[in-house]
């Protein structure tokens, strides 16, 4: 018994001094993916059903429906989009993107289109000279079950704008890793002849159509000189965080 004191000061010493957990390593930021898409030939009779069904069913029969036809006086998709810009599914002008977003959003023209589709918008504002508005493209992105894109920013060594032909504009001239370049090469050869997108934050900001298998360098097109810099040092942060360690 003479021990028990001891013993005591041991147990209580003790208490609430447990080992702490070793951080968990921070890894760096996604900031940009690449994934498939769907070309509208591809969706196309899904597309003209949407149209037809918000453009015939009354606004009245279900709540769903009143809640989009109350916040817009647009009735249907064909009446706030235009069709037939290469490889985006619409074009949109800035003020109807709520009223698409909420008529995609119904259950019921959302179940019409294959189930690993995304609609994404454009990053960037577009200004079409034939058209008198500043709009968005909409897209049509195919996100696989496990949400992961098949490249993304930590496959890419380094991101810097490049010179275009286009007047004022930039290329993005990107370099992958050696890992990075396997992948990019058996992507692009799964899509050779399609477009794929280039997403930063849910937005789409190209969309390229792919040629031929690229592998350690490509280039993306095009930017004002704010835009590439943008997506450039957005893509390279990881790669700076990586050198820091």
């Amino acid at each position: 018994m003479k021990h028990l004191p001891l013993l005591l000061l041991m147990i209580i010493c003790s208490c609430g001094n447990e080992p702490e957990a070793p951080e968990n390593k921070k890894e760096n930021p996604v900031t940009v993916q690449f994934f498939e898409t769907y070309d509208i030939d591809d969706i196309k009779e899904e597309w003209l059903d949407a149209f037809k069904w918000t453009a015939e069913t009354s606004p009245q029969s279900t709540d769903s429906e009143k809640e989009w036809a109350e916040q817009f006086t647009v009735k249907g998709l064909r009446s706030v989009v235009i069709n037939g810009y290469e490889h985006a599914i619409a074009l949109v002008k800035t003020e109807d993107i709520p009223a698409v977003d909420s008529m995609l959003a119904i259950p019921e023209v959302a179940k019409r289109f294959p189930k690993d589709l995304r609609f994404m918008w454009s990053k960037y504002e577009q200004e079409d000279p034939a058209t008198p508005f500043k709009g968005c493209f909409l897209y049509a992105v195919r996100i696989p079950a496990n949400q992961k894109a098949p490249v993304d920013s930590h496959d890419i060594l380094e991101s810097i704008p490049a010179d275009s032909d286009q007047n004022q504009l930039v290329d993005l001239h990107i370099t992958m890793t050696e890992n990075g370049a396997r992948k990019l090469e058996k992507f692009t050869r799964k899509n050779e002849n399609k477009a794929i997108a280039v997403i930063l934050e849910g937005k789409v900001v190209s969309c390229p159509l792919i040629r031929e298998p690229i592998k350690y360098q490509m280039n993306i097109s095009s930017f004002t000189m704010e835009q590439a810099g943008e997506i450039s040092d957005r893509i390279n942060a990881g790669r700076y965080e990586t050198t820091k360690k």
